[in-house]
């Protein structure tokens, strides 16, 4: 991922986040003849492993997982909060427009796992943490033929985390006016996946100040 000095982000726990945050990515890995993409929920274990942990599942269906091994170099691709950005939005209108974007890149070699015991456990925690804000939330109690049968469709995924990279691109190299600008008109727009962009980039700014 080409990453200019103004968007790095390395602190892991701000990477970790926008991966809590958006969980849903996407594992590539290099097939015996192309590359190979599957889309899939992760939950991240931040305290096993110098980098943390990815854990995941996917349809043993899937041929994806066969082709996996500890030789095999995967990569995990999260997508925070994006924005289109138009250069009216800035005082100075001489400009382009752009992309403003968070992105987590995750480097690793998968682990596969069949193990029943551990496949539960794998479900359990990713439904847990989507259900936990649900009034009235449904749990993994099932029968036990049908669970049986969940399980025995799928395999689990731990990928322990050799390198990660992060990009958050939310015009760190405009001018403050230039910011608050597009700050006003992504929160005036009333869209949500706006408005979580312009909180972003309210809160570096904010941290900037912080840290002057």
């Amino acid at each position: 991922m080409y990453i200019p000095s103004s968007f790095k982000e390395t602190r892991s726990e701000v990477l970790q986040e926008l991966i809590q945050a958006n969980n849903f990515g996407i594992l590539i890995s290099q097939g015996d003849s192309k590359p190979q993409a599957t889309h899939l929920p992760f939950t991240i274990d931040p305290d096993r492993g110098p980098n943390g942990t990815l854990v995941t599942h996917m349809a043993r269906a899937n041929k994806h997982w066969r082709s996996m091994n500890e030789h095999t170099e995967a990569l995990a691709i999260f997508q925070g909060a994006h924005s289109y950005i138009s250069p009216s939005w800035y005082e100075k209108k001489a400009s382009v427009p752009t992309w403003n974007y968070g992105a987590v890149h995750v480097y690793g070699k998968p682990r596969v796992i069949e193990d029943r015991s551990r496949l539960h456990t794998i479900v359990t925690e990713l439904v847990e943490l989507h259900e936990s804000d649900q009034e009235g939330g449904w749990s993994m109690d099932l029968v036990e033929h049908k669970l049986d049968s969940m399980l025995k469709a799928i395999v689990g995924l731990e990928i322990p985390i050799e390198e990660i990279e992060g990009k958050m691109k939310f015009n760190q190299n405009r001018s403050d006016e230039d910011r608050r600008g597009v700050i006003a008109h992504l929160s005036s727009t009333g869209k949500p996946a706006k408005q979580k962009v312009a909180d972003i980039m309210k809160n570096h700014l904010e941290e900037e100040k912080g840290n002057n």
